[in-house]
């Protein structure tokens, strides 16, 4: 068995520098730092400083898409399974050995929770077999900004067979910092934004995924429309408690086989309607 961290960096130089020292001494296989256009040049400062680590460089992109930095570092990895680290979580030594003493076939793993509940801040940090990573089609490149891409991910593993389990949540810890650098490459400044967007569009994703089945899920332009419709429509209300929330409205079309010269369409209309009250506990989103 053989073991990759993925991590990525735009403008987190700061603490790249305190996180892929430790991720290279956790006894992990490889080490692939992705680059994604970093204006404080953390390729350059990992090749001098790191050597042990692999650098990927992404130059095509003035933003940050942390789900294609994500994928881009997983086809660039060459581990049987991958751990996804974010760049400010600094991880523990042995934690390469407990990987290829307790890793599973079937399972995909989180940090455990502490206590009752999971870390936020390590929400993140994810270890997946390449193999079913790559049959879900890894992180959805849709998601921009901040948050909603692990979850995402990690609703279609399950849905796909693949067994949540947990590594113990001390291999991770989090560096604290502000919501500015959360939201430093994204339009949108607002924490509470990001959460309302993302999780309306991933429950509009799970909504016309039961109309196509999970082995035929929604394409890149399906998905980019639904997130386009979803971030207008909070946009416009912009997440204030003094205006009436918005009801998301979504229709779509698809086409399925019947035999010539016969056409099936298929029409799903759907509301996901947001409203004021009491809030059921769950998990949080992660912060990093």
């Amino acid at each position: 068995m053989r073991v990759s961290i993925v991590t990525t960096s735009k403008g987190r130089l700061h603490h790249i520098r305190e996180t892929v020292p430790r991720m290279l001494a956790s006894g992990a296989d490889e080490v692939v730092v992705v680059d994604y256009g970093c204006p404080d040049g953390t390729g350059d400062w990992v090749e001098r400083h790191c050597p042990g680590a692999r650098v990927l460089r992404v130059t095509d992109d003035p933003g940050f898409c942390l789900p294609r930095a994500r994928n881009l570092g997983a086809r660039a990895a060459q581990g049987d399974w991958i751990a996804f680290v974010d760049g400010d979580v600094m991880v523990a030594p042995g934690w390469g050995d407990w990987m290829r003493g307790h890793l599973s076939a079937g399972h995909f793993y989180r940090a455990g929770p502490i206590g009752d509940r999971r870390h936020p801040e390590t929400w993140g940090s994810a270890i997946c077999a390449r193999r079913d990573f790559d049959s879900v089609g890894g992180y959805d490149e849709v998601f921009r900004g901040w948050g909603g891409e692990d979850t995402d991910l990690y609703l279609r593993l399950e849905q796909s067979g693949v067994i949540e389990s947990d590594y113990p949540p001390h291999f991770v810890t989090a560096i604290p910092h502000g919501d500015d650098e959360r939201t430093a490459w994204s339009d949108l400044k607002s924490r509470e934004a990001h959460l309302f967007v993302n999780r309306c569009y991933t429950a509009a994703k799970q909504q016309l995924t039961a109309l196509l089945g999970v082995k035929r899920p929604p394409d890149l332009d399906t998905r980019a429309r639904l997130m386009a419709a979803t971030k207008t429509r909070i946009v416009e209300w912009g997440c204030d408690p003094a205006k009436p929330p918005p009801e998301l409205v979504y229709r779509v079309e698809v086409e399925d086989w019947l035999p010539p010269p016969f056409t099936m369409k298929k029409q799903l209309v759907f509301t996901i309607r947001i409203e004021q009250g009491a809030r059921r506990r769950r998990d949080p989103a992660h912060t990093s």
